[in-house]
């Protein structure tokens, strides 16, 4: 109490000419910023009872007080709502947390983001309001656009695809939601938050798998493209889709993609061909159009990201490994602190391995691999587990001692791989 009644004194003394000031503290400062203080003092010590007095008051009196009003407030209801077993007084709680979520945006806007957190509320506490929680969501996502969280997303596919299954969304609009869902989620997956946003698109195409095949997609999307061939959102949205379904090889993903390469040519788009055709086996298309996507591109990630597709189809369809050892250096001088490029290096040593020499020769191959998965682990720390395991399975393949001693050579001598690999290394044994 002693402490209480310091923070009220001072809050005085500080407001005392502020009774008379109308602001963000409302006609009567002094008692606002009090009440502020109290509910501040209680919410940290959890001692919601108590807080929730004094926060009414600040909440009616002067909403434009402080942000911690809203904050603190839903974070307060929440607790509320969870604990109690009354239905009334449930709908009550729940009733105040979506008016904290509106006047939050009134008094200190962040609308897109706020509506997202209103939505998701509505969906877990009233998840019977289905079409308003779509609608609200729905606002969040225009508002926000790319920056719109990956909670958000999922939640708001999910209750369109309740909305299907109740007869009131058609499987054309549930293709629309997926299409723009995807999207954004396709432009965060390389971000700060890109767990995050994985695990959202793992959970869209585990609520989507069941509402299209290729067949479906083919049929609600052909007539409209045929309608519109120079429609480049449209036939955006049909190379997305198609693609996403793993229709590659549908004569209208075809179509679709090589008018949208030719209308408004991109690395997306150029990407967008050279895996359809490597999923056609036409190699010269492939090498063609993941070469040009990679020349299109402006973001160094990106580049090396298609350079590994083509390092990776060049060796495991073509068995190019001299080609593919190519791509992947290309990759690495591009965006030389991903681990990636180095991993597929030292894959790339490992298959090719058997093309060079004799068994001593073939075996150094090992060697080089285990060099890159090194590098791998010591530029990106997220491929640590992977190359690991991979430099312990692959060191069994090592020569053995007397088989280095035999070539006037021991451990740790510098050591060039010939044949097409051409890496210096060091000598090691199993």
């Amino acid at each position: 109490m002693k402490k209480f009644a310091l923070i009220i004194i001072t809050t005085l003394l500080t407001f005392n000419s502020a009774s008379a000031q109308v602001g963000k503290y409302g006609t009567d400062s002094a008692t606002c910023v009090m009440n502020i203080s109290l509910f501040n003092e209680y919410y940290k010590q959890k001692n919601y009872d108590d807080a929730i007095g004094p926060w009414r008051w600040v909440f009616n009196n002067c909403p434009a007080g402080t942000k911690r009003t809203y904050l603190y407030g839903e974070t307060m209801f929440e607790e509320l709502i969870s604990k109690t077993t009354d239905e009334k007084i449930k709908s009550a709680y729940t009733d105040t947390l979506m008016m904290i979520f509106d006047q939050r945006i009134e008094n200190f806007g962040e609308e897109g983001y706020v509506l997202g957190k209103k939505g998701l509320s509505m969906y877990e506490y009233t998840p019977e309001k289905k079409e308003e929680v779509a609608a609200i969501l729905e606002k969040s996502l225009k508002l926000q656009g790319t920056e719109t969280g990956p909670l958000v997303i999922y939640r708001y596919f999910q209750v369109n695809t309740e909305l299907y299954k109740e007869g009131k969304r058609s499987k054309e609009q549930i293709l629309d939601v997926y299409d723009q869902c995807s999207e954004i989620v396709d432009i965060n997956m390389e971000g700060k938050d890109s767990a995050n946003y994985a695990k959202s698109q793992q959970n869209l195409e585990t609520f989507f798998g069941p509402f299209a095949t290729c067949e479906d997609l083919e049929e609600i999307y052909k007539p409209r493209v045929k309608a519109a061939p120079d429609d480049v959102s449209l036939l955006k949205k049909v190379v997305n889709l198609l693609g996403k379904k793993g229709c590659n090889s549908s004569q209208l993903y075809l179509q679709s993609a090589e008018k949208l390469y030719k209308l408004q040519p991109s690395s997306r788009s150029a990407v967008s061909l050279a895996r359809m055709y490597a999923g056609q086996g036409v190699g010269a298309k492939v090498t063609r159009y993941y070469t040009e996507a990679v020349e299109l591109e402006s973001d160094p990630y990106s580049k090396a990201r298609y350079l590994i597709e083509l390092s990776d189809y060049s060796y495991r369809t073509q068995k190019n490994y001299s080609q593919a050892k190519t791509y992947a250096k290309r990759a690495v001088s591009t965006f030389p602190s991903w681990g990636r490029p180095y991993m597929q290096l030292g894959d790339i040593y490992v298959a090719g391995s058997g093309t060079c020499g004799d068994d001593f020769e073939k075996n150094t191959a090992f060697w080089a691999a285990t060099d890159q998965y090194q590098k791998a682990k010591s530029v990106d720390p997220a491929f640590s587990t992977e190359a690991s395991n991979k430099i312990q399975t692959y060191s069994k393949y090592f020569p053995k001692q007397e088989d280095v001693f035999f070539r006037n050579l021991k451990p740790g001598d510098k050591y060039n791989v010939g044949c097409w690999i051409n890496e210096t290394t060091t000598v090691k044994v199993k």
